[in-house]
């Protein structure tokens, strides 16, 4: 259609619907980030109640709706809500963005999507339906606009109560379960539970706000899930951590006469035998995913946790815990995409991030060590026992070394082996527990190496250094196996061995250097490996 306002020169081009809709279906929307974005405009309607609910009939056709008791919408505001880019609201702090987020983030599952809303109390129920099916036969953006019918309005009043609200109805949900054998049968409802648990944490954890009354930063909304209530998720455990380790709030100029702000606060959690509460400490999920930066726009959780391409994910900050606020005016600076699920910093914000994280990741890193010390510190006592009495067994036939002589004042040892006498430093210790006679777990040793030759109570042995990463994600996820601890306690103990019947003076420089050399392999080696399990670290 050609618009006569325009110069001849111009015209109007309107795009294919069908292609339009079926490509704005693959724009990369999660369950959860799709239904985050429906709720999002039940808050910006300011809703008190908030009803989702995810079903599927006996036939496996699976139905979802959200409900709310919002302000509705009249006719005209039914249209613009469901127009692809509907107008921008009068309210910019608004959770809506693009005018986008409700139609994109519904057909991204459904091929019919429809807004059901009263506008004023004890009026009309109006509905407007996008049908994907309908558009492709018609070949028209062709929304369709009537009345809803008794079943719709029933749903609208369980929360609205004859007052004003909305719902929105997903039909021929068609991506979100895989094709089963029998669409109605167990699997898929076992599938379709597993969705509807995982949205229940990700709404608790992105509306944490909204949902925790005794949070003043935004307003109150009631969420249910199938009728459930969702319960508010704390990533930082304030119960527990009491307060922020830093936290600093920026100035950022916009324009000539305006500036926003944004807030960051650090939080470093307790380990889990540190909870006052066990029950919160399950809660609080102590595992390496959940660290990082979680960042909030207009109080809600958008993005994270992750530390925005910065660090990697790695086991000594999996304590740290760090929120990053903002309100819409910052928009650009963070780079907000359309699924609000996603930012990027620019240069001079990743800069000063940086600098602001190095003090609560080492803080993190810190509290983290000293727990892992303070556990392995407890049991490596114990899981080196079967080794002793294995090597104690066949010491006196695998003698490669004997001590001839000690110098007191400089800690020399000379040694004689089949290469004659040698003089090194090396440790002569006694046993600490009855029975350590070869194999010594320490804290730590000089250049962080994972072992050491030494000689206890005369014993030919080995110090390892608990301190090591290979001995954290090697030995203690291990350590119930008395066969596996003995074999990496021999084959240590036998390159101890190995190094005192072979070392001589011209190659004990070598030795040492070979030690520390794969020590520091085996930490690079032993980084992507799985933290073990809590309750054995």
């Amino acid at each position: 259609m050609i618009n006569n306002n325009l110069d001849s020169s111009y015209l109007e081009v309107p795009p294919d619907p069908e292609r339009i809709i079926e490509g704005l279906r693959d724009t990369g929307y999660e369950f959860n980030t799709s239904m985050a974005d429906v709720i999002d405009n039940s808050i910006a309607a300011k809703a008190n109640n908030i009803e989702v609910a995810i079903t599927m009939d006996f036939r496996g056709n699976i139905f979802v709706s959200v409900t709310d008791d919002g302000c509705g919408m009249d006719k005209d505001g039914l249209i613009n809500a469901m127009r692809y880019g509907s107008r921008r609201r009068t309210d910019q702090s608004s959770l809506g963005k693009f005018g986008l987020g409700l139609k994109t983030a519904s057909t991204a599952f459904c091929r019919r999507l429809s807004a059901i809303s009263r506008g004023q109390a004890g009026g009309k129920v109006l509905k407007a339906t996008w049908d994907l099916d309908h558009i492709a036969s018609v070949e028209r953006w062709a929304l369709q606009l009537g009345e809803a019918t008794g079943n719709e309005t029933e749903l609208l009043d369980s929360i609205a109560k004859g007052k004003t609200g909305t719902v929105i109805l997903w039909e021929k949900v068609d991506r979100l379960l895989k094709a089963y054998a029998t669409p109605d049968g167990k699997a898929a409802r076992k599938a379709l539970k597993r969705y509807e648990d995982d949205l229940r944490f990700h709404v608790s954890m992105v509306y944490q706000r909204f949902l925790d009354k005794n949070d003043r930063r935004a307003s109150d909304v009631n969420i249910r899930i199938n009728g459930e209530p969702v319960l508010p998720w704390d990533p930082y455990c304030v119960s527990e951590t009491k307060a922020p380790i830093a936290e600093k709030v920026m100035k950022v100029e916009i324009g000539e006469d305006d500036h926003a702000e944004f807030k960051v606060r650090a939080f470093i959690l307790p380990r889990k035998d540190e909870f006052s509460d066990q029950q919160v400490a399950k809660d609080a999920r102590l595992t390496n995913n959940m660290q990082g930066l979680y960042v909030y726009r207009e109080n809600r959780l958008i993005h994270g946790p992750d530390w925005l391409e910065m660090y990697i994910k790695e086991p000594h900050t999996s304590l740290c815990r760090i929120e990053l606020s903002f309100d819409y005016k910052l928009d650009d600076a963070f780079q907000v995409d359309i699924k609000k699920s996603r930012i990027l910093l620019d240069d001079s914000l990743y800069d000063w991030m940086q600098k602001f994280l190095q003090g609560p990741r080492r803080e993190g890193q810190e509290r983290y060590r000293k727990g892992i010390a303070a556990t392995v510190t407890g049991t490596a006592a114990l899981i080196h026992a079967v080794s002793n009495n294995a090597i104690h067994s066949q010491a006196d036939n695998l003698k490669t070394a004997e001590v001839t002589e000690v110098d007191g004042s400089t800690g020399n040892v000379t040694i004689t082996n089949k290469n004659g006498i040698t003089k090194l430093k090396i440790k002569l210790v006694e046993q600490k527990n009855s029975g350590e006679c070869h194999v010594q777990p320490v804290d730590s040793l000089q250049d962080g190496v994972l072992w050491e030759p030494a000689f206890i109570d005369g014993n030919q042995a080995v110090r390892i250094n608990t301190g090591h990463p290979y001995y954290h994600k090697v030995y203690i996820p291990n350590q119930k196996s008395g066969v596996i601890v003995q074999g990496l306690d021999s084959l240590i103990w036998g390159l101890c061995a190995a190094e005192l019947g072979n070392v001589s003076e011209s190659n004990k420089r070598n030795f040492e250097e070979m030690r520390y050399e794969v020590s520091r392999i085996l930490r690079r080696l032993v980084e992507d490996l799985p933290e073990p399990p809590e309750a054995d670290a």
